[in-house]
């Protein structure tokens, strides 16, 4: 059986990749496994013959560089659908390779049309949706004004956030131009990235005017954009997609929040199951021996920090508690996060509470060093504000015995069992999520009755197990 996955850069950490990578590398131990990714998702590849083209980058894994597709194409959604230069490229690799089995893990870089090419020849085809690009040109279901949105169902309002998305990204041509610059020629992108930083550095003061703007949720009105032509691109991706998906053998939804939505949107419920991807780290069993301190619950944040997750929502919720609940708890949080960001919380949120101490920041860490990090915390909290489909966070908490504290959103409520494993908020709601907070203050001792439900996580060798029990029942029909 020859597999062809498409997934993201290999080489990156986080994100779907961290589980498209072991997976591949564990499929490639029994079975003939070919790996594509797009080189215009992280770190792109783009060079001044702008000639799209497929590459071998080490054993049975390629590229597609000089991608015409980037990660987002508000200026021209067409090319999500259909990407004549990208689309020609892949048909010819898939001629070439003779593929049985296709399975789509991050499209970003390609067009949907892909999924047509190959049934064209024949090859059984998969997709898992761990992300709602097939839907959204935002891939996250979050509106123009950062509020959480329930799917494409007023294309008028779609197309108002396309709008607002294009004032902000430059056009492709300029993107790609500034990337091959950038990648054959450093030393003269690093002199004009420089002057161009000396002559706009008074612009940084209105970025982080920008980013504190960003954690209002004052709705912003719509309702007199009319721009038909391009509600005719987000229509048309839609629904091109949607024909995509239900094109393939089936279609893998990594939540019942997925296949739900899926369904909601046009997807014949016959193609979707439900199956919950394995993890990695399921095998590397964490144990927990931090003691719990009555006096001190640290609550912690593990991952991307960023609006999108909720980070503001949770410095929120413990500053809005009462003094005598602040004093028995602390924050942490772990990750990545940008200046103007941060800055936002502590000017609008912390300010200049007594208690700002108490929340801390830590940035970047090893991922290697998470046992470490985990044993820190005595529970997690997850705040997402986007639909998270299933984070890899879940499974990190639950295999260091950490109970979550999580938002009913996307794919929390698939693994965390409200007063049994942890406890759910309403989603977005400070209220709530402070109120869970204060009850594991009030409560200590649900912490440890928490850790005890537990479940284990999948492993990534039960998750091939499915995947090649599926393969192989389709290729027999």
């Amino acid at each position: 059986m020859k597999i062809l996955i498409i997934g993201d850069n290999p080489s990156v950490t986080g994100g779907v990749c961290n589980y498209t990578r072991p997976l591949f590398e564990m499929l490639s131990r029994d079975n003939d496994i070919v790996y594509l990714y797009s080189s215009s998702r992280v770190n792109p590849e783009y060079d001044f013959s702008f000639k799209t083209r497929i590459i071998k980058e080490e054993k049975n894994v390629f590229k597609i560089i000089n991608s015409v597709n980037l990660t987002k194409n508000y200026h021209n959604l067409d090319i999500d659908i259909a990407s004549e230069r990208n689309d020609n490229v892949f048909e010819e690799f898939i001629k070439k390779n003779k593929f049985d089995v296709m399975h789509v893990h991050e499209i970003i870089g390609f067009s949907s049309n892909i999924i047509n090419i190959a049934k064209k020849f024949k090859i059984k085809t998969y997709v898992t949706v761990h992300e709602y690009w097939w839907l959204c040109p935002h891939r996250v279901m979050v509106d123009f004004d950062r509020k959480i949105c329930k799917g494409p169902a007023d294309m008028r309002k779609c197309s108002y956030c396309v709008h607002s998305q294009r004032k902000l990204q430059p056009k492709g041509g300029y993107t790609k131009f500034r990337f091959a610059l950038k990648n054959q020629f450093p030393n003269i992108f690093n002199s004009i990235s420089s002057f161009k930083g000396l002559i706009n550095q008074y612009k940084s003061e209105d970025s982080i005017k920008a980013s504190k703007e960003g954690l209002s949720f004052d709705n912003i009105k719509y309702d007199s954009f009319h721009d038909k032509e391009l509600e005719g691109a987000v229509e048309r991706r839609l629904q091109a997609n949607i024909e995509a998906l239900n094109l393939c053998d089936t279609v893998i939804g990594v939540s019942q929040s997925v296949k739900d939505i899926l369904i909601e949107y046009g997807v014949r419920a016959d193609k979707i199951i439900v199956q919950h991807i394995g993890s990695s780290i399921a095998n590397q069993k964490i144990s927990h021996t931090k003691k719990i301190d009555s006096a001190n619950i640290v609550f912690g944040f593990i991952g991307g920090v960023g609006y999108y997750k909720g980070v503001h929502q949770f410095i929120e919720a413990y500053i809005n508690m009462p003094t005598n609940y602040k004093e028995k708890s602390q924050v942490d949080v772990y990750g990545v996060y940008t200046d103007g960001y941060i800055r936002a919380i502590t000017e609008d949120i912390l300010g200049l509470d007594s208690f700002t101490k108490k929340v801390k920041f830590h940035g970047r860490y090893d991922h290697n060093k998470i046992a470490e990090i985990c044993n820190t915390i005595d529970i997690s909290v997850l705040p997402s504000l986007c639909a998270d489909t299933a984070p890899q966070t879940i499974f990190e908490s639950f295999n260091a015995d950490l109970p979550i504290i999580a938002p009913i959103v996307g794919g929390f409520p698939d693994f965390v069992v409200n007063d049994v494993n942890g406890l759910l908020y309403k989603s977005s709601s400070v209220d709530d999520l402070m109120m869970q907070m204060m009850k594991i203050i009030d409560n200590p001792s649900l912490i440890a009755k928490f850790s005890k439900n537990i479940p284990n996580t999948k492993t990534l060798d039960e998750n091939v197990q499915e995947l090649i029990k599926l393969y192989s029942i389709d290729l027999i029909c």
